[in-house]
């Protein structure tokens, strides 16, 4: 019989495994989201891809333990194995993932439609998934099996080892953010998790002989708990089996069986609780998908925005189910509690869309205080926390309630790994349809309001069906309960109140704007004349004046100021004045089209490719700016592949004079994928010969260093290199020898009368080309003075600028390059 000393080991042991397990799949989802967004490109359907792919492996890995580990011999030697392996798994993903996305780019079109393109890239996804994710969720019902509480019956154990799982996801979204991705690169990261993860399971295989007796029950169980949990005809403590008594042998007296909880269900109900529990895990899902979308545009798209997003969620879940513990083995009518927690879920989801405005100003309010980025951070974590806590704690408290009322099981061991597994396939498989739906169907084709009001629909049928099953004289309070948090939820929610996002960003012109009341200034001084919901968010076309700017997920991307000319034009102009022959020209990223008529406007182009990953950003460009770009798109040399543009040079066949990149701020996820070491290589490998690399910088988000890593990194591949800047952006050309001007194609240019338009947008006077061309920021001859001791490491696996430009946007960039 193992010691008491022993015992209480075990279970710290237990509960450490499904914490680190758990923090484990969380910061690997965060690294792989990183890694995968490679394959994807800067989308919002990376995130539901990946967790989509994540939550079908638990689902699947819970039901295939749920059905062994009640019967395994030596369960903790299988929680070792599984542990071990999946270290082993994490340090090897890495480079699985580079040969799966060269698999997809050689076996895919370059060009799809989104859905189709989010199909095939989910198919790779889960092929390089679902083995680590289904040993991942196979520790649940594992733990479950092996975890007994001193005085918690199964409800309690159901409610701390999922806290524990919960809570263990939080902490690895926030190391992940904030010490794994920016300090230590993808590769480090994953193999320091992946050896923590296998010293683990060799712990557990090495101490598995010692172990393997499974952790008794203690006998201050209220015995009517554990006779209510014993097979029929058997008492908890009597199998059926004979056992010798002292002296002659004889049959020791069994316990008179005690009565079943009156709320205890007949077997046959079951597979409907679990029926409903798999609506509810979709509408979950669907809620956090909503809420996803929602935080991108309040809370910006990097990765410590998306970390602590997560984190947040994933608090107020453990949060709900390690409070539930004390209380779950004494609740009256689990069924009716259900019921009004799930009206509970509906109001608080609703409650989070309609918080955008208090968001705002409580965000703005600690940017104001704050003296730390880190400290800022820190309290838009608890900022996110509190708006989703009272949905968040219906959350955590609604899954163990749920999974012990579908248990039909016992507290001895013999069915309760089963009865855990089972409820926590269901509800998890569920959740992979509400993923599905909410990215990929209902947010596309009906908006936030469509997606509510699915989710509310679900979660009202569920609390019905609860209500009914529930004991008749003890539902009556609930069902008023529930009664008066759905009419709250319903007066909140379309159609009676329709649900638009913000068009503004707070992240990005809020803090650009310093203040609340310059930020509403800002809001109130547009006029919203277009809104689009998409696979890749929401295109939305505003009015300032006699400008109109186009908006991706509440942040400006284009416009027809004449501020954002001085880029959007030389971009497209700068290089084909240089090159002496350009033929053929690659530009990747459209925003409102000014940079392809600049690229249009030079008649010795033959063929230009404009790559643009969002088809709504394309119709806007097409419609509301095609007065400003000339109609560009019409142009019969132009072909618009839909593609990120990073894939698409990684993939391409063929080779371009000119390649132009003028992608969204450094900062947005995805998108430094086109300032790193191997977009150049691949850049350079795709030009033809004497080709110009023309790019995009926002030097307005970059302090000196950050200038001087990135053109370290360029010209760690091309040799030469030259900046042209206004103060605000910068257009840098690149290549192994940059052509020098040639005053005669230069005067010709000018005598166009389309070139010459383009040049008085730009505020170059007649005649004052070539002034503009002979005096950069940087001449090729300067740069590499000014990038002297700079260590080009701005790499697909650490890409650091991202992680300055995100800082950057806090501190104000008040280390300008210039001063």
């Amino acid at each position: 019989m193992p010691s008491t000393a022993d015992l209480a080991f075990r279970r710290r042991t237990v509960l450490f495994s499904v914490f680190f397990t758990n923090l484990l799949s969380l910061a690997c989802q965060v690294l792989w989201v990183r890694k995968l967004t490679f394959l994807f490109g800067s989308t919002a359907g990376v995130f539901a891809t990946v967790l989509a792919s994540f939550l079908l492996g638990l689902a699947l890995g819970a039901a295939l333990a749920g059905r062994t580990v009640d019967r395994a011999a030596r369960p903790w030697r299988l929680l070792g194995l599984l542990l071990a392996g999946l270290g082993l798994y994490c340090a090897a993903s890495l480079p699985l993932f580079d040969l799966a996305r060269r698999l997809y780019l050689g076996l895919f079109p370059a060009s799809l439609a989104p859905l189709s393109a989010a199909l095939a890239k989910l198919a790779v996804v889960l092929v390089t998934l679902l083995l680590p994710t289904m040993a991942i969720g196979a520790v649940f019902p594992l733990a479950v099996r092996l975890y007994r509480g001193t005085r918690a019956g199964l409800g309690g154990d159901l409610s701390l080892v999922y806290a524990l799982d919960t809570l263990g996801a939080a902490t690895g979204a926030l190391l992940a953010g904030f010490l794994f991705v920016p300090s230590l690169g993808l590769s480090a990261s994953t193999l320091l998790l992946g050896a923590l993860a296998v010293a683990g399971g060799l712990y557990l295989l090495l101490r598995g002989g010692e172990s393997e007796v499974t952790t008794p029950l203690e006998p201050a169980l209220p015995a009517a708990i554990a006779s209510a949990a014993a097979p029929a005809g058997k008492s908890a403590g009597n199998t059926g089996k004979r056992k010798k008594g002292p002296g002659r042998g004889a049959k020791a007296p069994a316990a008179p069986p005690a009565p079943l909880p009156p709320w205890t269900l007949d077997p046959r109900r079951i597979p409907l609780v679990l029926a409903v529990f798999f609506a509810t895990g979709g509408a979950a899902l669907l809620l956090e998908t909503g809420w996803n979308r929602f935080f991108y545009v309040l809370a910006g798209t990097n990765v410590a925005s998306l970390s602590v997003v997560l984190a947040g969620f994933l608090s107020g879940i453990g949060l709900g189910s390690l409070l539930l513990r004390r209380w779950i083995d004494r609740i009256r009518d689990p069924l009716a509690t259900v019921a009004w927690l799930d009206a509970a879920i509906a109001l608080g989801g609703v409650l989070v869309f309609r918080s955008a405005g208090l968001f705002e100003r409580v965000y703005l309010g600690s940017f104001v205080t704050s003296d730390s980025y880190y400290g800022f951070q820190i309290q838009v974590y608890l900022l996110v926390f509190a708006l989703v806590l009272f949905a968040t704690l219906a959350m955590g408290a609604n899954f163990p309630l749920v999974a012990k009322i579908a248990t039909p099981g016992t507290l001895d061991g013999e069915r309760r790994g089963r009865g855990a597994g089972q409820a926590f396939f269901v509800n998890t498989l569920g959740a992979v349809l509400g993923a599905v739906l909410g990215e990929f169907i209902l947010l596309p084709r009906w908006g936030f309001s469509g997606l509510l009001l699915v989710t509310l629909g679900v979660y009202l049928a569920a609390a019905v069906v609860f209500l009914l099953l529930a004991e008749p004289r003890r539902r009556r309070r609930p069902a008023v309960i529930a009664a008066v948090l759905f009419a709250g939820a319903l007066a909140l929610a379309p159609p009676w109140n329709p649900l638009e996002l913000p068009v503004h960003a707070v992240y990005y012109h809020g803090l650009r704007a310093g203040s609340w009341l310059a930020f509403e200034a800002q809001v109130e001084s547009m006029e919203v004349v277009h809104r689009a919901d998409g696979f890749y968010g929401e295109v939305a076309v505003v009015k300032l004046g006699d400008d109109l700017i186009l908006k991706h997920n509440g942040k400006s991307d284009a416009s027809t100021s004449p501020g954002d000319n001085y880029a959007q034009l030389l971009l497209g102009q700068l290089p084909l004045l240089l090159h002496p022959h350009p033929r053929t020209v690659l530009n990747i990223g459209l925003g409102g089209g000014a940079t392809l008529r600049a690229i249009t406007h030079h008649r010795e182009v033959e063929r230009i490719t404009q790559v643009e990953i969002d088809p709504l950003v394309t119709a806007a460009a097409r419609t509301w700016f095609g007065t400003f770009n000339d109609r560009a798109l019409a142009d019969p040399r132009v072909q618009v592949v839909t593609n990120d543009g990073r894939n698409y040079v990684d993939r391409a066949g063929e080779t371009w004079d000119v390649i132009v990149s003028e992608p969204p701020n450094i900062w947005v996820a995805g998108v430094s994928g086109l300032f790193t070491r191997e977009f150049y290589q691949s850049a350079k490998r795709h030009l033809a010969p004497g080709g110009i690399l023309c790019q995009w910088y926002p030097l307005h988000e970059l302090e000196r260093d950050d200038l001087r890593l990135a053109l370290a990194t360029l010209t760690s591949v091309f040799r030469q290199a030259a900046v042209w800047t206004n103060g605000v952006d910068a257009v840098v050309l690149a290549a192994d020898t940059l052509p020098p001007p040639d005053p005669a194609r230069l005067a010709a240019a000018a005598a166009d009368p389309r070139i010459a338009h383009d040049l008085a947008d730009l505020k170059v006077p007649p005649g004052g080309l070539p002034g503009l061309i002979d005096h950069p920021f940087l001449a090729v001859s300067q740069v590499p003075g000014f990038i002297a001791g700079a260590r080009p490491e701005n790499v697909d696996d650490r890409p650091l600028l991202e992680f300055h430009t995100a800082r950057n946007l806090f501190t104000g960039n008040r280390r300008r390059v210039g001063r």
